[in-house]
């Protein structure tokens, strides 16, 4: 999995903040080790005696944000089960888009079979709601109440959910 996509989001850091900044002192390590060895080629001049050490641990860090992205994956699955049907790149693009909630149109076949894309009305994002569900089929159903796509995406796509019934 690559991460540093993942941990530029601002939406995923403010979610995982212990997660990024272990990922950012990784990260930060990694630049500037392989710019040292940029400008000292010659490996036994750029080798340090901590060199390795410092890199199995970093490793070992980065293991462990891995495994706690997982984790974090696995409570936004059992918060939304339609989210198991998404893979763990797709589910991080939804979670890290948070601020523009049209970002999951391009999932909803993933998620809901019946459901190729929903209507979005509002000139702005307080006043934006889902209106309409299309079919692939492009069949229209008007939702009873509009969906507010605010606060964790789990939760207003259980509304959208719910709208289906």
């Amino acid at each position: 999995m690559y991460l540093e996509p993942i941990f530029s989001s601002d939406d995923i850091n403010r979610q995982l903040p212990a997660e990024g900044k272990k990922f950012a002192s990784c990260n930060k390590f990694w630049r500037k080790t392989m710019e040292t060895a940029y400008n000292r080629p010659h490996c036994l001049n750029f080798a340090q005696d901590r060199l390795h050490t410092d890199f199995r641990d970093y490793n070992e860090t980065l293991d462990r944000v891995q495994k706690n992205l997982a984790e974090y994956l696995e409570t936004k699955r059992a918060g939304f089960a339609r989210f198991y049907f998404l893979s763990d790149d797709d589910l991080i693009q939804i979670l890290s888009q948070t601020k523009e909630p049209t970002a999951v149109q391009k999932h909803l076949g993933k998620c809901f079979e019946a459901i190729q894309l929903l209507e979005f009305e509002g000139a702005t994002k307080s006043k934006l709601c889902i209106t309409k569900m299309f079919s692939p089929e492009k069949e229209c159903i008007d939702f009873v109440e509009p969906v507010k796509p605010q606060g964790n995406v789990e939760n207003w796509l259980g509304e959208v959910e719910k709208m289906m019934c």
